[in-house]
C-alpha cells in the first residue's frame, strides 16, 4: 500500500505552534488549540508526564481539577523519591488521549501532598495542543484475526488484520474468507498503552471487496465494521493512535 503523512482534519479552533519538545511527531499536521475543560476528562483518566524533552513518559491518574486554577494528579511513589523525584517549582510535560484528541501541554508542579497518598496540585493551563483523529483514519498493523462465517463454514479461519480504521480494516488470508457481501464476524485483540490493558474486540463485518491470490500468495479482504458501539469506537481510536505514535508514516 502506498505510504502517506499522516492527515488530520483541520478545526475551528485557532491555530498553534507547538515547541519542539512537545511535538506529536505527525508530519504536516498543525496541532489546535483547546482549553482543558472542553476535552471532558472524567475523574481517574490517565495522563502521561515527564520533564519536557528528556526522560521516560510515566503514567498517572487525575484527580480533578478546578477550572482555571488547579490540576490534580495521584502519583506514585516512585516519582517523589531518588535523583528524578519530581520537584515543585518545576516544569511537567503532560500528554494524554480523550477518546478523539491526542493531547499535550507543558505546566508546572504548584504543591506536592503526601496525605492521604502522594499527589501534587500543578498549575492549569492556559491552553492545551490537540489534535482531532480523522474519523477515519487508517493504519498499518499486524493482528491476528479469528474469521467465521463466509467462507467458514462450521469452523473459523484464521487471518491477519493488515490495516485498520474505526470503520473498517484489510484482511489477509492464505485462502478466500467470503464473497462481497458476505457478512463475517471477527475476534481479535491488542493493547493500549500505557496502562497494558488488554482489549479483546468482537466485531461484525460485511466484505466489501476481494482480490487474489497476489503474488505473495495471500488473498485480500477489504471490510466494513457493523454496529460498531462508542466504547468500541474510542479503543479503536487509542489503536491508531498508538500506531502514529510508532510511526507517523503508517497511516495507507
Amino acid at each position: 500500500m502506498r505510504r502517506e503523512s499522516a492527515n488530520l482534519r483541520s478545526m475551528n479552533s485557532p491555530s498553534v505552534t507547538l515547541p519542539h519538545d512537545a511535538a506529536f511527531g505527525l508530519s504536516g499536521v498543525q496541532p489546535q488549540a483547546y482549553m482543558l475543560h472542553d476535552l471532558r476528562l472524567s475523574v481517574g483518566h490517565r495522563l502521561q508526564i515527564r520533564r519536557p524533552g528528556h526522560g521516560d513518559l510515566t503514567t498517572v491518574r487525575m484527580i480533578g481539577y478546578v477550572r482555571g486554577e488547579t490540576l490534580i494528579i495521584k502519583l506514585a511513589t516512585g516519582q517523589l523519591t531518588g535523583s528524578d523525584a519530581i520537584g515543585e517549582g518545576e516544569k511537567l510535560e503532560v500528554r494524554g488521549f480523550s477518546g478523539q484528541v491526542a493531547f499535550t501541554f507543558v505546566t508546572t508542579v504548584e504543591q506536592i501532598r503526601f496525605s492521604p497518598y502522594a499527589y501534587c496540585h500543578l498549575r492549569y493551563p492556559e491552553l492545551v495542543h490537540g489534535l482531532r483523529l480523522r474519523h477515519a483514519e487508517r493504519v498499518m498493523v499486524n493482528l491476528p484475526v479469528r474469521v467465521e462465517g463466509g467462507s467458514a463454514a462450521g469452523d473459523a479461519l484464521s487471518a491477519t488484520i493488515a490495516n485498520i480504521s474505526i470503520n473498517g480494516a484489510m484482511l489477509t488470508a492464505p485462502e478466500s474468507l467470503g464473497d462481497v457481501g458476505d457478512e463475517l464476524k471477527l475476534t481479535f485483540r491488542f493493547w493500549v498503552l500505557p496502562s497494558e490493558y488488554e482489549v479483546n474486540m468482537r466485531v461484525d463485518a460485511v466484505v466489501q471487496s476481494v482480490t487474489g491470490p497476489e503474488p505473495d500468495g495471500e488473498f485480500r479482504h477489504g471490510v466494513q465494521f457493523k454496529h460498531v458501539r462508542s466504547t468500541e469506537s474510542i479503543l479503536l481510536q487509542n489503536l491508531i493512535y498508538q500506531r502514529l505514535q510508532e510511526d507517523p508514516e503508517a497511516t495507507v
